[in-house]
């Protein structure tokens, strides 16, 4: 008894390190469940995504939905291309791709015609020019996520525009016409389609949330650990 009076004391004269433990042990243990909420809806997302990978491409519309296989009917614009810098695969530096493709008159989208690796130096941009007619290209809608941007995203005045964000919306402002949110990326294998990276719905898996969770909880083990020790040393 006179033990757990002596440890109430202590709690009441180290106020401020109480408060500090409780706060922080409290914070970590809800991130923690913050980051299993996360894992269980990248989970959904998955089964979105195989739902709408595993269905038959449809002729694009305004009711096309991110991830959805469409093909369109149209041309490429290979003259005014976009390179999207600083795009890492198998460990190596490049770019990713972006053609502009004009269809149904005065519709347009940017094709993500994959990966190609970059030049020995910065000023060496690799060579992504073809000829093409009309065709019909297949491939699966995505929506690039939202970018912290800090201004100054294409980095070139001349085409290929070398750019630092994937997002259609700051592309666009380059060309004269308004471009799909979405961008369209095309099945491996296709025509004028270099190297091939494998789309997913996310960069974190849901087993790093519950890694990260793991993590966190730990963290609060660990303080609760470290302050109860405290508490013992001074009683």
């Amino acid at each position: 008894m006179m033990k757990d009076l002596l440890t109430i004391e202590h709690l009441k004269q180290n106020k401020a390190l109480t408060a500090f433990s409780c706060l922080f042990i409290v914070v970590f243990i809800l991130l923690g469940f913050w980051q299993i909420e996360r894992a269980g809806f990248k989970k959904s997302l998955i089964n979105e995504f195989d739902l709408e990978q595993a269905k038959a491409p449809k002729a694009i519309s305004g009711s096309s939905s991110q991830w959805g296989r469409v093909y369109i009917e149209g041309f490429y614009d290979s003259n005014q291309q976009v390179l999207i810098d600083n795009q890492i695969n198998n460990g190596k530096v490049g770019y990713k791709i972006y053609t502009p493709f004009y269809y149904d008159q005065d519709q347009a989208i940017f094709v993500d015609r994959g990966w190609i690796s970059q030049g020995k130096t910065r000023n060496d941009l690799p060579n992504i020019n073809f000829n093409s007619a009309k065709l019909r290209i297949i491939g699966s809608l995505i929506k690039p996520e939202k970018e912290v941007l800090a201004g100054d995203e294409l980095l070139t005045s001349e085409w290929p525009l070398v750019s630092q964000t994937k997002s259609p919306s700051i592309i666009q402002e380059a060309y004269e016409k308004k471009f799909s949110d979405m961008v369209l990326i095309l099945d491996p294998g296709s025509l004028f389609m270099h190297e091939h990276v494998a789309l997913s719905p996310f960069v974190i898996t849901p087993t790093k949330h519950y890694g990260y969770a793991l993590q966190w909880f730990t963290m609060s083990l660990v303080l609760a650990g470290m302050f109860l020790y405290a508490i013992k040393r001074e009683s």
